[in-house]
């Protein structure tokens, strides 16, 4: 193994040669993982230990002391919390670039923003035995995701805990060697929660869904939890379907393709539609569903709060941390803005909390004991709403708080994210 050791002020550096032609350093089998960069913006002068390491095999080690000048805005605008990881990797490359015996670059990027390879191994590449092989990135130990362009750009509050792994996939082939052609929709049973599926609406507009299995939960609130209201009785909750959920709050985009209007207040194609009743959400579906095959509809209460939660107990999904993970009074400038801007819970679920409050299917009514299923009462007076909004203090932004509204009733807070049942249309 050959060792390198560049010049190059308060940077330093440890390159490890590849090793033997269509394969990599033993280290390649393990994850390698992207330390934490993360430091308070008045450290940033002080030269902090926190170092990047990056590579399969190849591993550069590298100071914040560096390349602190390439977060002015990721870093500066978040208080110094959060930077995005194409900050990082640009950054990365630029220091790697200026000494003649680094690699010309640690990451490759495409002319449209995407990563095309990390030390030169590609991010798809067949194998010899006909396989492939893909770089998949995983975050927070989320579920293992292709490497997209706007998953770049997400922020990120601790590089330490972003790692990227390989995955094989073996081609299979029927008796007489031909490929065994894809199903095109696979079955609730062996789907898993986190994958994804795309719908087009009518108009045109497509729409990212993603799927939540059957499981169980805990809905409401313990009597600890700090801004808790009285309608948040905590108990067991288990759902026996599985279900498809938006990824994203309804867009105005979406909404116009449907509807060919948008009476939304704070206009932008991107960001959420607001200022519609839970009526207006029914008029969306019934149009929706000519080209859905009548699946479409809104999620439940509980469906909702599962999908929130995404395997959380906590008062706030993700990390936990609601700057990061909402636009709501602090942070959102008394306005919505585009959808999946801030970091997604577990699941892949952008805006559960802030943004627009979200109309579910039910009537209001306080629920406790364990339930299967719930749907509601048959009958009431008042919709459910949930996630907060813009306008709303970080206690109506939580995981269990409950609005209720009367149905006909708009407003430049209320949305909606749109639910199909596990069979239909893709």
């Amino acid at each position: 193994m050959k060792i390198v050791r560049p010049h190059c002020g308060k940077a330093r550096f440890l390159l490890a040669a590849l090793m033997a032609v269509g394969g990599i350093a033993s280290a390649a089998d393990e994850p390698f993982k992207m330390s934490s960069l993360i430091v308070p913006s008045d450290r940033l002068q002080k030269n902090p230990s926190t170092e990047i390491a990056v590579g399969f095999g190849d591993i550069a080690h590298l100071s914040p002391w560096c390349i602190k000048r390439r977060f002015p805005r990721s870093v500066r605008e978040r208080g110094g919390q959060l930077v995005t990881l194409r900050d990082a990797l640009l950054a990365i490359n630029e220091v790697v670039a200026k000494d003649e015996e680094m690699p010309e670059h640690a990451f490759a990027l495409a002319k449209d923003g995407s990563l095309t390879s990390i030390c030169d191994i590609p991010l798809v590449r067949k194998l010899a035995d006909g396989g492939t092989e893909s770089i998949l990135i995983v975050i927070d130990e989320s579920k293992p995701k292709p490497i997209t362009a706007n998953l770049l750009d997400e922020p990120v509050r601790d590089l330490v805990k972003v790692k990227f792994v390989k995955e094989k996939q073996q081609e299979q082939a029927a008796s007489g060697g031909a490929p065994v052609a894809k199903v095109a929709e696979v079955t609730e049973e062996v789907r898993r929660t986190g994958d994804v599926k795309i719908i087009t609406l009518p108009g045109g507009a497509k729409m990212e869904m993603i799927w939540c299995g059957p499981g169980t939960f805990m809905m409401g609130s313990p009597s600890t939890e700090a801004g808790r209201f009285d309608d948040e009785i905590i108990h067991p909750v288990k759902l026996t379907k599985g279900f498809w959920l938006g990824k994203y709050e309804v867009t105005q985009a979406q909404w116009e393709s449907v509807m060919g209007e948008n009476r939304s207040r704070f206009k932008g194609p991107d960001r959420p539609v607001d200022s519609v009743s839970w009526e207006d959400c029914q008029s969306f579906i019934r149009k929706a569903n000519v080209a859905l095959g009548g699946v479409a509809r809104l999620p439940t209460e509980a469906e909702w709060e599962y999908a929130c939660r995404a395997g959380s107990s906590a008062a706030i999904s993700g990390n936990g941390h609601l700057g990061d993970m909402a636009w709501y009074d602090r942070n959102s400038g008394s306005q919505t803005h585009d959808v999946g801007k801030n970091l997604a819970n577990d699941w892949g679920f952008y805006d559960m909390h802030g943004n627009v409050l979200e109309w579910c299917h039910d009537w209001f009514a306080k629920t406790e004991g364990e339930s299967i299923d719930p749907q509601g009462p048959p009958s009431g007076s008042f919709r459910v709403l949930r996630g907060g909004c813009w306008f709303f203090y970080e206690r109506d932004c939580r995981s269990a708080y409950r609005l209720k509204r009367e149905p006909s009733i708009r407003n430049c807070i209320y949305g909606f994210r749109l639910a199909c049942s596990g069979k239909g249309k893709k």
